[in-house]
């Protein structure tokens, strides 16, 4: 009697249960290298489990929470310490006739300094543009005359705007944090023989040895934009600069705002300290000066501003700025949709020591 042929369905069915082996014939490793971020706990959880699903590792329910607590528990510190962290999971199949996985998850603290020494070492000079940033010198000439207005530049990198303004006639002091571009500051300034006095290291350390009631003019060029991560540390900024400003005297620097009253998740917020762009918004800048004797008195976007105000031979003064500069390193979306970006804030510092 002839065999009955089998179905096209049946055909398959077999054809998968037979590739439902071929785990027991493989063998894998690999390596995955993620910013440390606690709020991403769930999406890197998944991307995990699919991944060792991919090569025939189905995790159970308390494998699963098992990789979830490990996750967590080198995420949260790992951020906490400095959001240019990582977090590491390498893994392997076991030898056969084993279809089991083993991983390890780990993590390295990167701080600011590390990131920039990677680009002092890797990048082309110039780090961050040829020209100032055009607010910083209409801000400055606004002033005064030039020998008679003092100025400190705060994270002031290799020079771009502390020289120029030297060059100027500015009495330009520098604060630096990073050694490898304070030593870049130094070497830049002395080829320029600009009189720029350097203090390296942190802002908020009151060991940095700053003169109180010293300066007409503060800036900070990308500073707050990139490295200011919560509303704390914003607030003793302002409280330093309004001890070392005179009366009447401005501080200027750009920082990230949400441009509509929706807060951020903490998807976002975190991610924007990631991709160098903390967010504030309006009512935050407000609560971080209030009782301060510092008033607004502008608050334009820097893009647009720098845009409109630079030499066409300067702009954009870096390959990355404009995406950088309208939130776009932070969303995949256009400019007129990205809900944040860059702006140029100034506040004057009042008679009264507070408000």
């Amino acid at each position: 009697m002839p065999r009955k042929k089998a179905s096209k369905e049946t055909t398959i069915a077999f054809e998968k249960a037979a590739v439902r082996r071929l785990p027991r014939r493989m063998k894998a490793e690999g390596q995955i290298v993620w910013p440390a971020v606690p709020a991403l706990l769930d999406h890197y959880q998944q991307c995990l489990a699919n991944i060792f699903s991919s090569l025939g590792r189905t995790f159970s329910t308390e494998e699963i929470e098992l990789l979830r607590q490990n996750l967590k528990k080198h995420l949260e510190p790992a951020f906490q310490a400095s959001p240019h962290s990582k977090i590491r999971i390498e893994y392997q199949t076991d030898p056969l006739p084993s279809t089991a996985i083993t991983y390890t998850v780990s993590h390295n603290v990167f701080t600011i300094a590390d990131e920039y020494d990677g680009w002092v070492q890797n990048r082309t000079r110039p780090l961050f543009g040829v020209s100032p940033d055009a607010k910083v010198m209409q801000v400055a000439r606004s002033i005064g005359e030039s020998a008679s207005v003092r100025v400190l530049d705060v994270g002031a990198g290799t020079g771009r705007n502390a020289i120029p303004l030297a060059g100027e006639g500015f009495l330009v002091d520098a604060i630096e944090l990073v050694p490898s571009l304070a030593s870049l500051l130094r070497a830049e300034a002395g080829k320029s023989r600009s009189d720029v006095r350097v203090f390296e290291g942190d802002v908020l350390d009151p060991a940095i040895g700053i003169a109180n009631g010293n300066y007409e003019l503060i800036i900070l060029a990308e500073v707050v934009a990139s490295h200011f991560r919560n509303i704390e540390r914003l607030r003793l900024l302002f409280e330093r600069a309004a001890d070392w400003l005179k009366p009447g005297g401005l501080l200027l620097f750009s920082s990230f705002i949400s441009m509509g009253s929706r807060r951020l998740t903490a998807i976002e917020r975190e991610l924007s300290e990631v991709m160098w762009c903390p967010v504030y918004r309006r009512s935050q800048l407000s609560e971080a000066a209030k009782r301060l004797p510092l008033v607004l008195v502008s608050n334009e976007s820097a893009h647009d501003f720098e845009g409109q105000h630079l030499d066409k031979s300067a702009w954009p003064p870096t390959g990355w700025f404009s995406q950088w500069a309208k939130g776009l390193d932070l969303y995949d979306l256009s400019q007129e949709n990205s809900p944040i970006e860059l702006r140029w804030i100034v506040y004057r510092r009042t008679k009264n020591r507070r408000r």
